[in-house]
């Protein structure tokens, strides 16, 4: 009889931590990558080519944009499109600052980065 009791005891843990990873969000947030995103530069055509830039400024006249100083990768959150999102480049281009990311389920978005809230490199 004691063993049944604990079994129960430790299946009623388990069910509650999952539930709490599952609705605190934490098993949402993926790592950030060790790759496929560009800083120091600006991006050529090739680069978006290769997977290591979501956009290429300037590209026509071959005047590619300037590097933002923020970090790169960080987490970050696009409000034009409601998400969640890893910021994976982020440059300045005609007086614009430009940010390139990656929502948690791989849609690549551009957006001006006003748009963006930049959150850092923890995940939350």
């Amino acid at each position: 009889m004691a063993k049944a009791t604990e079994f129960k005891t430790i299946r009623a843990l388990a069910i509650a931590l999952c539930a709490a990873l599952l609705f605190s969000g934490a098993a949402k947030w993926p790592t950030l990558p060790s790759s496929g995103f560009l800083t120091g530069r600006g991006a050529a055509p090739e680069d978006v080519d290769n997977g290591t830039a979501i956009f290429a400024a300037g590209q026509d006249d071959l005047s590619y944009g300037k590097p933002i100083n923020i970090e790169i990768p960080q987490y970050g959150y696009f409000r034009q499109d409601d998400k969640y999102v890893i910021i994976l480049q982020a440059e300045k281009y005609d007086g614009k600052s430009i940010i390139g990311a990656e929502t948690f389920d791989g849609e690549k978005v551009v957006g001006l980065l006003d748009e963006f809230e930049l959150l850092g490199v923890q995940a939350r």
